[in-house]
């Protein structure tokens, strides 16, 4: 946070650099809002009694209550500030000190951030969904720690939820509602009966193409794994004969599915699982050959690509840039 000489000296040098000053008034739901928005960027300072025209700073007299913790009451959270008082030209201002928080500041539920032309507008929070399988969840770790850091990223992740615990499938299915997909490709995970669902869920958007940001495991990855007792990671998806290898794989399961069903005659009350359980296979045939002939079609980038720079890749694309 900036002390009483930095204020000064901002006047003085006319910065306007995450400054704003205030000259009238101010209604304190509007002022809530900037320091959210100073708050969930780098921080900044609110200066009263100052009028700002762009070109110049004019010193006028603030002559209003500031009513400062009306405002606080607005915020979601306890913030780091400084509120106090400079002597400037012979008058009293007060002014506002923000820092930077940790934790995402809103207003009324609704977070705030200030855009590259200086205007306060409400913050866009993408929603990520990491589609991983567990033998995998190294990797799903070291990604969801890098993006939880940053307030404009939600990350949905099977172990940190909650309320589906009891219906896994119900879960699954909100992979439509975020607005992007991780998706760590390995053997097993193109193996999993769960990952291939969650993806022919996914797969059902008509814009899931733009969604999908997808990480290609391959051995030279191998060292994110703990231990030495590592599964074949690698997926293949670029070689023909493999992808045919995975598409027998699920054919043989459906079938091996229904001739157990038919030799089993279930009474109906225990049938309704299994033959969830058999159109879920069958649907997971199709959009297994279909998701990886999208993979082939693509550049795919390994672990280790994607990593460096603390995953700045995903970030960049998550967020537009």
């Amino acid at each position: 946070m900036r002390t009483k000489d930095d204020i000064i000296k901002a006047i003085r040098e006319k910065d306007r650099k995450n400054k704003l000053y205030v000259h009238p008034v101010i209604p304190p739901e509007t002022l809530a809002k900037y320091i959210s928005a100073f708050a969930n960027s780098n921080g900044g300072d609110i200066i009263f009694g100052i009028h700002d025209d762009g070109v110049n700073l004019h010193t006028k007299k603030f002559t209003f209550s500031l009513q400062f913790e009306k405002v606080r009451k607005l915020l979601n959270t306890n913030i780091n500030c400084i509120v106090d008082e400079i002597k400037y030209n012979g008058e009293i201002f007060p002014y506002i000190s923000i820092d930077k928080s940790n934790e995402l500041v809103e207003v009324y539920n609704i977070p705030y951030i200030i855009n590259d032309d200086g205007v306060i507008v409400e913050m866009k929070q993408n929603k990520v969904f990491i589609s991983y399988n567990h033998t995998d969840k190294d990797l799903a770790d070291l990604i969801e720690n890098s993006l939880d850091k940053q307030k404009d990223i939600i990350v949905t992740r099977d172990i940190n939820v909650n309320n589906y615990r009891d219906d896994l499938d119900k879960f699954m299915k909100t992979i439509r509602d975020h607005d992007y997909i991780i998706s760590i490709v390995t053997r097993e995970y193109l193996m999993s009966l769960n990952c291939m669902y969650e993806i022919t869920e996914g797969m059902k958007d008509y814009n899931f193409i733009e969604k999908l940001l997808f990480i290609i495991v391959n051995k030279e990855d191998s060292h994110y794994y703990p231990g030495d007792n590592i599964s074949d990671i690698k997926s293949n998806v670029y070689e023909p004969d493999q992808r045919l290898e995975y598409i027998i794989h699920w054919d043989e399961r459906y079938k091996d599915m229904v001739d157990k069903y038919k030799n089993a005659d279930l009474p109906p009350e225990n049938a309704i699982e299994y033959t969830l359980d058999i159109r879920k296979l069958k649907s997971v045939i199709s959009s297994t050959s279909e998701f990886m002939h999208l993979l082939k079609d693509k550049i795919g980038r390994s672990f280790d690509q994607i990593q460096k720079n603390d995953f700045e890749i995903l970030k960049d694309v998550i967020k537009g840039k």
